[in-house]
């Protein structure tokens, strides 16, 4: 087997390419930190200013008896904000469209805070209920869909059910 001889020191060109892009990174690198340092005098100076602005509501609120009442007065404003926002129209025509002839609703019972609707009514027989209740849970708009109760009225001659059923209806963007 012949010998190896492997020899580092002999005398190379130098790298003048990857001086360069040394030099270049280098370079980029001072100007970021350059351009860091600005956004972040500009971001402590936003800082101040907002501090500045949020001084007296934060005096203002924090100010005994007028402080409740506004709190109280904001609590209220977003509640109505709240309800204001939630897509009313299409849950009524989900709730609507989803009801045939052998189906009546009697009474609609939104709870905003639970995200639910409680949908009373009355069908000519058990399948006719529960394919409304199917047709809800069809509905985009709802999430989950229960029945909640359901009493055959024997003592009317037709035998109609009453239902309750409790829809609890999707987050929308």
């Amino acid at each position: 087997m012949a010998r190896l001889y492997l020899d580092y020191q002999r005398g190379k060109p130098f790298p003048w390419g990857g001086t360069a892009l040394l030099v270049v990174a280098l370079a980029a690198a001072i100007l970021l930190a350059g351009y860091q340092r600005g956004l972040s005098h500009q971001a402590a100076g936003l800082e101040a200013h907002l501090e500045g602005v949020e001084r007296p509501f934060k005096r203002l609120a924090t100010s005994g008896e007028q402080g409740k009442d506004l709190e109280q007065e904001v609590s209220q404003a977003n509640e109505v904000l709240r309800q204001l926002t939630l897509p009313w129209d299409k849950l009524f025509d989900s709730v609507e469209s989803s009801s045939d002839k052998d189906v009546a609703l009697l009474a609609m019972e939104p709870d905003i805070a639970k995200r639910t609707v409680k949908i009373s009514g009355e069908a000519r027989n058990i399948l006719a209920m529960l394919g409304y209740v199917t047709r809800l849970e069809e509905q985009d708009i709802f999430g989950t869909v229960y029945l909640q109760n359901h009493q055959v009225q024997l003592n009317v001659p037709e035998k109609p059910v009453q239902f309750t059923v409790l829809a609890a209806w999707k987050e929308m963007p």
